[in-house]
This record gives C-alpha cells, sequence and structure tokens, in this order.
C-alpha cells in the first residue's frame, strides 16, 4: 500500500521596529517541524530515518524515529530538534502488529527545507517614466520594470535551492509572472524584470515577491504598479489618394467606356475610445471624391461619384503600437452629383444627380512613424444598391494622418 509524506516547516519571524530601523530576531525554541505521513492501515509502529544529502549526493542519518501508540495513531510527529536548511530524504518502515518488518510498505522520498526570509517591495518603478504607470499605448513601451525592497533572491524555477524568490504581478483576479529576470542587485534589494504587456489588463496591480518558505510581501501601496492607457480616446484624421475600380455591374461601364476613375482623393475620420487589451473599438467617417470622365463615339460625359459612410472601427494594434491593423464596416450613400451627356452641335443632357444607399467595408494597415503621424495602405469594397444597378466598386487607398 503506498504512501505519501507531508513536510512542513514553520518559522516564526519576530519583528521590532524603532524609528526607520528595523532587524529581524529569530527565537529558536519558537521553531517546531511537523511531519505527517499517509496511514498503511492497521500497524503496531512506524520507523522513521531521515538522512541529510549534501551537494555531493553524499547522505549521514541526522534522525531516527519509533513512533508510539499516539503517533502511529495520528500519523503525526514533530522533529526535534528541528533540522538547518538543505536537502533531505525520508525513510519509512513500516512493522505490523506482530512487530514483523513489512519490508513491501517502506516508502522512500526527498525533500528540502528551505531558508525563510520575509521580503518586502518598497517601491515598483517603470523604468521608462520613473514612475509606478505603465502605459499599454506607448510606442516605447518594453514591460521593463524595477522593485527595490529587502530580501529579493533570484528566481529558481526547479523550486531545489534553499533560498529563492517568486515574483508576480496580481489585481486580485489573475496572475501574471515576469517573462524574464534581467538583473539583481548583490545585496538582493534591486530586481530588474522584463513583463509581457500581453498579459496586462488595464487596472491596478500589486508587486509580490514571495520566497521559498510562504513568506510573502504585503499588498501596500509601494507595491502598486497601475496600467492604462495614457489617452482615454484616439482621433485619427487623414487624407490620401484612393483608386476605384469597377468590379461588376456593366451599366457605368456601357454609358463611360472604363472601369477606373483615376482623379480620386479620399479623406476620414476616426474616433476610438474603447479600449482593451485585445484590441480599440470606435466609430469613423470616410468619404471619397472621384472626377468622371469618359469619352464614347457619339458623345463624352463627365461628372461627380462621392462616397459618404459611417463605420465601426476594430483597430489590432502590432509591435507596441507603431502597426495597426484596423477593420472597419458600416453604412452610406453614394451621390452621383451632376452626371452630364455632352452631344454634337453643343448639345447637353439635364444633369443627373441621384442618392444611393451603399455598404462598405475594408481593410488597412497604420505605421506609425512617432506618436502621433502615421501612414496608412489598404483598401475598401463598397456595394452600392438602387433600382437601376448594383454596382461594386473596389478602392484601393494610400493616405497619411495624425492621431490626437
Amino acid at each position: 500500500m503506498p504512501m505519501k509524506f507531508k513536510y512542513y516547516l514553520f518559522i516564526l519571524l519576530l519583528f521590532f521596529s524603532f524609528a526607520a530601523y528595523s532587524q529581524v530576531i529569530l527565537q529558536p525554541n519558537e521553531i517546531r517541524q511537523p511531519f505527517t505521513w499517509t496511514s498503511a492501515g492497521d500497524v503496531l509502529k512506524y520507523e522513521i530515518l531521515i538522512k541529510e544529502i549534501d551537494k555531493k549526493n553524499n547522505s549521514r542519518e541526522v534522525f531516527i524515529h519509533e513512533t508510539t501508540e499516539e503517533e502511529t495513531q495520528n500519523c503525526f510527529i514533530y522533529i526535534e530538534p528541528a533540522l538547518p536548511a538543505g536537502k533531505y530524504s525520508a525513510t519509512i518502515k513500516v512493522y505490523n502488529i506482530l512487530g514483523i518488518l513489512e519490508d513491501e510498505l517502506t516508502t522512500y522520498s526527498e525533500f528540502i527545507i528551505h531558508k525563510a526570509h520575509q521580503p518586502e517591495v518598497f517601491d515598483v518603478e517603470y523604468v521608462l517614466n520613473k514612475r509606478s504607470v505603465i502605459y499599454l499605448d506607448d510606442l516605447e513601451n518594453d514591460g521593463i520594470i524595477v522593485v527595490n525592497g529587502r530580501n529579493l533572491f533570484e528566481i529558481d524555477r526547479s523550486k531545489e535551492s534553499i533560498v529563492y524568490t517568486e515574483y508576480f504581478l496580481t489585481n486580485g483576479h489573475h496572475i501574471v509572472e515576469p517573462e524574464e529576470i534581467l538583473s539583481y542587485s548583490e545585496n538582493n534589494r534591486r530586481v530588474t524584470m522584463k513583463f509581457d504587456m500581453k498579459k496586462l489588463h488595464v487596472g491596478k496591480y500589486y508587486l509580490v515577491a514571495r520566497d521559498a518558505s510562504g513568506l510573502h510581501s504585503g499588498q501596500t501601496a509601494a507595491s502598486i504598479l497601475n496600467v492604462k492607457f495614457k489617452k482615454s480616446m484616439d482621433v485619427d484624421l487623414k487624407a490620401g489618394y484612393v483608386f476605384p475600380v469597377l468590379l461588376h455591374d456593366e451599366t457605368m461601364n456601357n454609358y463611360l467606356g472604363t472601369n477606373f476613375f483615376p482623379l480620386s482623393g479620399y479623406a476620414g475620420v476616426s474616433f476610438i475610445p474603447l479600449k482593451f487589451h485585445w484590441g480599440y473599438l470606435g466609430i469613423g467617417l470616410r468619404g471619397s471624391y472621384s472626377r468622371i470622365n469618359g469619352t464614347l463615339p457619339d458623345y463624352t460625359i463627365d461628372g461627380n461619384l462621392i462616397f459618404c459612410h459611417g463605420v465601426f472601427v476594430l483597430h489590432k494594434p502590432f509591435f507596441n503600437r507603431r502597426i495597426i491593423l484596423e477593420l472597419h464596416a458600416g453604412v452610406g450613400i453614394t451621390y452621383f452629383s451632376d452626371f452630364d451627356f455632352h452631344y454634337d452641335h453643343n448639345v447637353n443632357s439635364d444633369p443627373l444627380n441621384t442618392v444611393s444607399l451603399s455598404v462598405d467595408a475594408g481593410l488597412l494597415i497604420q505605421f506609425y512613424f512617432n506618436r502621433g503621424l502615421f501612414a496608412e495602405i489598404g483598401a475598401d469594397y463598397i456595394l452600392t444598391m438602387n433600382q437601376d444597378l448594383t454596382m461594386g466598386i473596389i478602392q484601393p487607398t494610400a493616405a497619411v494622418g495624425w492621431q490626437f
């Protein structure tokens, strides 16, 4: 029958302070090391043998004990005197009710007794602005923070060191561990670490340091790191060139003799008030103008083609917001303005002016040169519908803009 045992180390630390000076005082008579294991059933007694294992994997016996009737029943003893920090092995032998050793029930395991050090955090500093605030929309954001305190030891992923410290940020809902520890100070009072900013949400976090024994720093004002956006809303203003290409419905082509409208321009504005770690949401207004000219054997035609749409906007930032992918879609109007047919002998038609419902969907990529200036390229598909035509146009765009 397999057995498990648990080994717990409790160290009681007393803190006394006077003025700005504090000292940790350890009371040896307050250290007790309970040792428990899983019962093997109806047995006479257990024999517990503990050996210390050194760095060369050599071992020496440091504790041996045969349980009393009460200890056998409770599967619980105190190790006295208490063992110092280090690596140990424990062998538990089982004697049946006849006092005969049951070799097949003997168990062996190894464990580590860690040194207890109370970690303290005095302040948390974001490297870029020397404050306890980190901005998700900062172009230079690298997620690096500096922690000052006391008993800030190195991390041990294997959990086999006698002394180590774990670090993490918590907002009460989830825990974020550092992506990388960049440096430690020799006096264990300063640690520089880097976090993956994709894992941090807007809100207030506490930087917690926890030592090998489970002692941890408090969630105090000194350990706060605020994660936020520098601007509550982004406003993008942009203008550029657009090249409409007629994809389907031959009505326009039949009258104009072309599917391309190169004399065109574009402008737009977006308002982005909703920001999340996965992307930004907002609304926008997009418009384009094309001067139409067509020459056919029997006539020439000219006019103005205007698109205007209100759209919902999604921004997805990449590479610390140096690149933003925009998806947008919405509804609006297509305005055919002052379309005139010109025939021989100075004969002209009455101007055609009509407004039709249309929908717009598009994709853009913005490239930021600094916090405000950006260039963008992309394309929109616009579908115009009325009783005479269902016109589909694709509009490649190239523009420059400024984000306020």
